[in-house]
């Protein structure tokens, strides 16, 4: 990164040329980054006087991408967040040309945030949104409870392609799916007072991670997304199993991939996916599942495009299903097991056939027969290690 603005100091004439390339990917890693990002565009968006004849202040302009994604609050966490929260209420303001956002994992926007950023210049130019948190509603008697400022922003990125919806407490969700997963359907939770759905065109990656049930998942389901091509949903559990099979039936007819995964520090999950995952999804090209594996099925005589096929290990059940579906896996070229690794050839031979690197292959020859490679989690063959 210094050598890159380095640059600036060769001449007078790079200046001009190199820092609108500088500011154009901002990636902050600290908490006094951002402080120091901040007021200086806020130093110098005050300094911009009326005169000139570019409306919006530089370098505030120039930004395209702000990721603090990887800007960590270790030390007096509450404290920090609240002072990451109000410098990106006071910058948003300064970034009319911003075409994609990540936030930090550990951030939940504040209503005053959210508003500032729905409300500034340029926010239909908002292409991709990442890390944006849902909170878990903790009155079920409210209509919306803290997904009020997430929908409303939302409502403003008419423009967005890429969605990454994450919910703020891993661990709290985790408890409340389990002390509720025998009672959730989707009656109970109240839809939004006003049922005028989202408007999200042009969204063609969704990803809702640790979502709990919760208004927005209700709403996104009255929401046409006409584009969607790619949809993670995890942790993919018991309590969200209503929510994962009404999101299907209404937006995976245009899917290209899905994602149906669990986070590793997640129990697995007590009943497995819908077996007609590809009946509701005929178009898929890259299908991931997690544990309980489904037996996958196909109406007699019907084939499906499928092209890979993701899942977490290799069992002998799920293999016998594969085979018997193969023929109608016509485009099928290569199953993934995510979370295995080949082992080299150095390894004493007793070892490569012994438990899970002996079913890997097993699978491996049986695959080969019907021309489908079997990878690992690095989408690697054995005998390229």
């Amino acid at each position: 990164m210094r050598v890159k603005w380095g640059t600036i100091f060769v001449c007078k004439q790079w200046t001009g040329i190199a820092l609108p390339l500088l500011y154009e990917n901002v990636h902050i890693y600290s908490v006094s980054s951002l402080q120091k990002f901040v007021d200086h565009l806020y130093t110098s968006d005050q300094k911009w006087d009326s005169i000139r004849r570019i409306l919006y202040s530089a370098p505030g302009r120039w930004v395209r991408t702000l990721d603090i994604s990887e800007v960590v609050c270790a030390h007096d966490a509450e404290a920090m967040l609240l002072t990451v929260d109000t410098l990106l209420t006071k910058v948003f303001p300064l970034l009319p040309f911003l075409t994609e956002l990540n936030l930090s994992p550990e951030l939940v926007l504040s209503a005053r945030a959210s508003s500032t950023l729905c409300k500034k210049d340029g926010i239909e130019r908002l292409c991709r949104l990442k890390g944006l948190k849902v909170s878990i509603p903790e009155d079920p008697t409210l209509n919306l409870g803290s997904d009020r400022s997430v929908i409303e922003l939302l409502r403003s990125c008419e423009g967005l392609e890429q969605l990454e919806m994450v919910s703020p407490d891993d661990a709290k969700t985790e408890e409340d799916t389990d002390e509720d997963s025998d009672e959730v359907v989707m009656g109970d939770v109240p839809h939004p007072p006003s049922h005028k759905p989202l408007h999200l065109p042009n969204l063609k990656f969704l990803s809702l991670l640790s979502i709990p049930p919760s208004p927005f998942l209700s709403l996104l389901l009255e929401t046409p997304l006409p584009s969607l091509k790619h949809l993670m949903i995890t942790p993919h559990d018991d309590s969200l199993a209503p929510y994962t099979a009404s999101i299907l039936e209404v937006h995976g007819a245009g899917l290209s991939t899905l994602h149906l995964n669990t986070p590793k520090h997640w129990p697995t999950a007590t009943h497995p996916s819908n077996s007609s995952l590809l009946v509701t999804c005929p178009h898929l090209r890259h299908l991931s599942l997690d544990y309980p594996l489904p037996v996958l099925s196909l109406p007699y005589g019907l084939s499906h495009p499928l092209h890979v096929l993701t899942i977490p290990r290799p069992n002998s059940r799920f293999l016998r299903d594969l085979e018997h579906l193969l023929p109608r896996l016509p485009n099928l070229t290569v199953v993934r097991a995510r979370n295995v690794r080949w082992l080299p050839h150095s390894v004493s031979g007793k070892a490569l056939e012994a438990g899970v690197q002996g079913e890997m292959r097993d699978w491996r020859r049986r695959l080969l027969r019907r021309g489908v490679r079997l990878v690992d989690g690095e989408w690697m063959d054995p005998d390229s290690l």
